[in-house]
C-alpha cells in the first residue's frame, strides 16, 4: 500500500514540476525562438560583433585591436575618461568589452603587469613606458603598444 501512495505522489508531483517548467518556461522559448530569427541569418563575424553594435560602440576598434593581440598577452586598457551613460563609464565599457572580445587575452588592471597597451582616445605616450611596437589606427586615436613579448 505504502509504494503504491509513493509512486502515486511520485508522479503527481513529476506532473506538477513539469506544469511549473513550462509554465514559466514559455516566456524565455518565445525570446529564445525570437533570437534565433534575428540572429540565425548572421555570419560569425556579425554575431561576434552583435554586442558591441548595440551599445554603440564601433567594432572596428575592437577588430583593430584583436588583429594585433596575441594569445598570451595581458592587456591594460588606456582610456580617455568619459561618461558612457547611466551605469559605465567609457573605460568601464571598453574593458568590459574588449575582455570578452579580445580572449584570450587576459585584462589586467597595473600598467607593470601589462605587455600590451591599448588606448581609447588617449596618447600611450604619456604613460612613460618604452613600447616595442606600436601601431595606431590610421589617424584615429586609437593604439596598439606593446610593451613586451607574452
Amino acid at each position: 500500500m505504502r509504494s503504491k501512495a509513493q509512486a502515486a505522489f511520485a508522479v503527481a508531483a513529476t506532473a506538477v514540476a513539469r506544469y511549473s517548467a513550462w509554465h514559466s518556461g514559455h516566456h524565455v522559448w518565445r525570446r529564445l525562438d525570437a533570437d534565433y530569427r534575428t540572429y540565425h541569418a548572421y555570419t560569425p563575424s556579425q554575431r561576434q560583433e552583435a554586442f558591441i553594435t548595440g551599445l554603440p560602440l564601433p567594432a572596428s576598434v575592437f577588430d583593430f585591436y584583436a588583429d594585433r593581440v596575441r594569445r598570451g598577452d595581458r592587456v591594460y586598457f588606456n582610456v580617455m575618461e568619459s561618461g558612457f551613460g547611466s551605469f559605465f563609464s567609457l573605460p568601464e565599457i571598453v574593458a568590459a568589452v574588449g575582455r570578452f572580445y579580445l580572449l584570450p587575452a587576459v585584462q589586467v588592471t597595473r600598467l607593470r603587469d601589462a605587455t600590451v597597451v591599448l588606448s581609447w582616445f588617449k596618447d600611450p605616450s604619456q604613460l612613460d613606458v618604452h613600447f616595442v611596437t606600436q601601431a595606431e589606427a590610421g589617424l584615429q586615436p586609437f593604439y596598439v603598444s606593446h610593451i613586451r613579448a607574452p
